[in-house]
């Protein structure tokens, strides 16, 4: 019994050695990136007209980092979402440099052998991608090492935003997938170009579309996507980080598994954008999911919102929005007796949670299936979204706020509320049902707020897929309608890039 007691104890002294010099070891790191970081200016979009200014610490002692460990490295994850930012489009340049930001930036930062897709310096289509690549030689630890560093546009996609909406019956989301197959094809024919061999470590990362196919690719190079280029690629080897990404991955997949803990996901809980493709048809993202403080999971918020908010204002590209007002999120609801929209202060729900709920109705209620999806929904979405973001319909956020400010005001007329009162008793009527008012309703908003670049069949196709949605929903649930028009632009703003970037940049100690 003495030697059982004794060789657990000697363990148990052994475990907490192991665990004391990993500590250590991991502290040095930390030491050493914050001793050795650098500030590098670069410039990025954000999807409006001009491109921004702003600054990345950078060292190669990152890559000294477990991508696998508990907890992120802090200034790590804030520089790679600076490389995330230079991989969005460029919008002061012609389209055969789109990809300006990124390669200037890879180049000061020292990586070399820039290569960039032929649709990073095209027009967008709704199922291209762009992706841009480069690499750079290190000794780490006493080994010899090729970083890879790859950037997949999240922004500035004009186009791209159809093929958001292409899931696709079975599977992995369709479009996302489809452009997984094609950034993996365009890694391995550089690995070859560039004769890159041995030990590789490769940086990946992308935002919103980007990093729902920058998931896709992360999970394929850890299920051996790179193995026939014969480098040598551990799984401490692959940091991939992620920002705001849609779900395009499977659940059944087991992508959950710890094989992925070296993909980390960083998200907004106030941001609707990852909530889609829906849990409830089976979709979520290899890896790990950190999240930016919030109401609903932070008790220290309201501090932490402020602090945020003071970073924020320097952020050069937090003009594009008024504000930051997410937590003014109010439910309202519609008392079709009375033909009026009220408040409904019975009801103290926060924006995050009606987020979830609001995606959960849709998918389990109004859309119930994929296949329900891909047969009423895919094809209008995927034209709508190329009108909205390719045919000019929105260039920036000022055109979204006058749309949305438009169509708030004309639901709220008395003529127009009197109207979807008597509808929603006759919903079907062909001359005065919800078909009819809600017509009536987007093509006022649109000649309200001047947007008359539309080719007419163009126009018409918008407007008749924007009605059929718009009416599914009011018939199915009226309150959570009216809840998303009055609350249109929190759902815009929580996603721009800016907000990401002041979290991140109130986290890491260099720029404090």
């Amino acid at each position: 019994m003495k030697k059982i007691l004794s060789l657990i104890l000697s363990l148990v002294m052994l475990l907490t050695i192991a665990s004391t010099v990993t500590a250590s070891a991991a502290s040095s790191v930390e030491n050493q990136i914050l001793s050795t970081a650098k500030p590098y200016a670069f410039r990025y979009s954000s999807g409006s007209e001009h491109d921004y200014d702003a600054t990345m610490y950078y060292t190669d002692k990152y890559f000294l980092l477990d991508p696998t460990a508990t907890s992120f490295n802090k200034s790590f994850a804030a520089a790679t979402y600076c490389l995330t930012l230079a991989s969005f489009g460029s919008n002061e340049t012609e389209y055969e440099e789109r990809d300006i930001n990124v390669k200037n930036l890879m180049k000061k930062i020292g990586f070399k052998n820039y290569k960039s897709n032929k649709e990073f310096r095209s027009e967008p289509t709704a199922d291209s991608i762009g992706v841009a690549v480069a690499n750079k030689k290190m000794k780490l630890n006493g080994k010899k090492y090729t970083v890879i560093a790859v950037g997949i546009r999240g922004a500035g996609y004009e186009g791209e935003w159809g093929g958001n909406f292409t899931l696709g019956r079975i599977g992995q989301h369709s479009d996302f997938a489809f452009n997984k197959d094609k950034v993996i094809s365009f890694l391995k024919k550089y690995i070859k170009k560039y004769n890159i061999s041995g030990n590789v470590k490769i940086w990946l990362t992308g935002y919103s579309r980007g990093g729902a196919v920058g998931n896709l690719v992360a999970g394929a190079i850890d299920d051996g996507a790179l193995k026939s280029t014969g480098i040598k690629t551990g799984k401490k080897d692959l940091y991939a980080m992620l920002f705001e990404p849609p779900a395009g991955g499977m659940l059944a997949d087991n992508i959950k598994s710890s094989k992925y803990n070296n993909i980390l996901n960083f998200y907004n809980p106030y941001d609707i954008i990852p909530l889609v493709a829906m849990k409830e048809y089976g979709f979520g993202r290899y890896g790990r999911t950190f999240y930016y403080p919030s109401v609903e999971n932070d008790k220290n918020y309201s501090k932490k919102k402020k602090q945020m908010l003071k970073v924020w204002k320097t952020v050069a590209s937090h003009e594009e929005i008024d504000g930051y007002d997410v937590d003014e999120f109010q439910m309202y609801k519609f008392i079709s007796t009375d033909g009026v929209i009220a408040e409904d202060t019975d009801n103290n729900m926060k924006l995050p949670t009606f987020e979830k709920k609001l995606v959960h109705w849709l998918a389990s209620e109004l859309v119930p299936t994929r296949d329900v999806f891909v047969d009423e929904y895919q094809n209008g979405f995927r034209v709508v979204m190329q009108i909205m973001f390719a045919g000019g319909l929105f260039t920036g956020q000022a055109d979204a706020q006058e749309f949305f400010d438009c169509l708030v005001h004309n639901l709220e007329e008395k003529s127009m509320l009197e109207r979807l009162s008597a509808a929603a008793n006759d919903p079907v009527d062909p001359e005065f049902g919800l078909q009819t008012v809600f017509h009536d309703l987007i093509v006022e908003t649109m000649n309200d707020a001047e947007f008359n670049s539309l080719a007419p069949a163009d126009l018409a196709v918008f407007v008749r897929n924007v009605v059929h949605l718009l009416v599914k929903m009011f018939m199915s649930n009226p309150d959570y309608t009216v809840t998303v028009v009055k609350n249109l632009m929190k759902f815009v703003t929580v996603h721009y890039p800016s907000v990401s970037f002041a979290w991140l940049q109130l986290w890491d100690p260099l720029y404090s």
